[in-house]
């Protein structure tokens, strides 16, 4: 398989949910929700990432159909969001919005257990196919900001809606071999559920997601809070991905150096200072300084995750995605519901002070998982 077609495939589809996702609340707003119903809806996204990718993953490894249910979730996904420009009212924006959800959310970790299938056995690096992805939601949410200021913010569906046909497109161009059965997927999957190092993992990933979830959904308002217009928003944005983009392209040397656990809790410390300061910082400069620290507590932490699912689930891999997948997922729907009433209640200072607190937490957690892989290597 070739790591062209892969990453092309990270660019178009994080290039489609750049276009749609950053401005699907004002959509929703434009359409005649509140603000408070907007997140309900938004809320969907993480539900269904929370339900879907275990179940999709456990169907992949046992019938050993990953790049087919790719190409059948990018399809159906692609269809599911032509309903977009048939939904005015409020019960068909969330039937819509639960059946896009439902179809998306196994996307990302059925690519990346391809991903990393395809570097195990030829050799390369996760991150610096991954952070084509990173490139592609930058390159798209710029770009769609430009349009929205130009034709308003309706334009984004029909734009979405491009990328999204050609995410599927490039995913019926992966090679997918015929689909085998491979018997003992559940039961390699139910060992894993056993494992107290993953209930450990796991919630330290939905803990850092909390966190993570208060960024996404409350930094533009924070920053509109603080006074700061368009340019200044999307330019904070803009630093913080670039730097997820460089430390993605790096990440293979330096997991190379430390190793996945230690650098899963490097990044998840280095959230906590993150997130103490932002309560704090009000200055367009130091808003700006902190903003690279996303490389760490989003790039890092994501490439540092997934491999170390890839390396203690590779019996059930795509099913073991799909449970950090889920992972991730409470965290966002646990976080984006609360995020909102803290920024309305308590400003930016309560937000990223609950934001730190829930990385501190994580934190522990993670520094705890270390602490025990280190102990099992030496038993071993």
């Amino acid at each position: 398989m070739s790591p062209a077609l892969i990453a092309a495939y990270y660019f178009v589809f994080f290039g489609a949910l750049g276009i749609f996702l950053p401005y699907f609340a004002p959509w929703l707003v434009a359409h005649g929700l509140a603000p408070a119903e907007a997140t309900r809806v938004l809320s969907l996204t993480p539900l269904m990432s929370l339900l879907v990718p275990p179940l999709a993953g456990l169907v992949a490894d046992a019938r050993r159909a990953r790049v087919w249910l790719l190409r059948i979730g990018s399809l159906a996904t692609f269809l599911a969001f032509l309903g977009f420009f048939r939904a005015h009212t409020r019960v068909e924006l969330y039937v819509v919005t639960a059946i896009f959800a439902f179809c998306r959310a196994p996307l990302t970790s059925l690519i990346d257990a391809t991903t990393l299938s395809h570097v195990r056995h030829h050799g390369g690096s996760y991150g610096r196919i991954r952070l084509w992805g990173s490139l592609g939601f930058l390159v798209a949410a710029a770009a769609s900001g430009a349009v929205i200021e130009k034709s308003g913010i309706g334009v984004i569906v029909a734009v979405a809606v491009w990328a999204l046909a050609l995410g599927a497109a490039v995913a019926f161009g992966l090679p997918a071999p015929p689909p085998v059965e491979r018997k003992g997927v559940v039961g390699a999957w139910l060992h894993l559920l056993g494992e107290a190092d993953w209930w450990i993992f796991f919630v330290a990933v939905a803990l850092a997601q909390m966190a993570t979830a208060a960024y996404d959904s409350g930094f533009s308002l924070h920053l509109m809070r603080l006074g700061f217009g368009g340019r200044f928003i999307g330019a904070a944005w803009a630093t913080g991905v670039a730097a997820e983009i460089v430390l993605m392209a790096l990440s293979g040397r330096i997991l190379a150096r430390i190793g996945a656990p230690t650098l899963f809790a490097i990044a998840l410390t280095t959230a906590a200072l993150r997130w103490t300061l932002l309560a704090r910082v009000v200055s367009p400069v130091a808003i700006l300084c902190l903003q690279p620290l996303h490389g760490v507590t989003f790039g890092l932490f994501w490439v540092a995750g997934v491999t170390l699912v890839r390396d203690r689930g590779h019996a059930a891999p795509t099913a073991a995605q799909g449970l950090f997948s889920a992972a991730v997922g409470s965290g966002s729907l646990l976080g984006m519901n609360v995020a909102e009433r803290l920024l309305e209640r308590g400003g930016g200072r309560v937000l990223y002070t609950f934001a730190a607190a829930c990385a501190a937490l994580a934190t522990v957690g993670a520094w705890l998982y270390v602490a025990r892989s280190r102990r099992d290597t030496l038993a071993g």
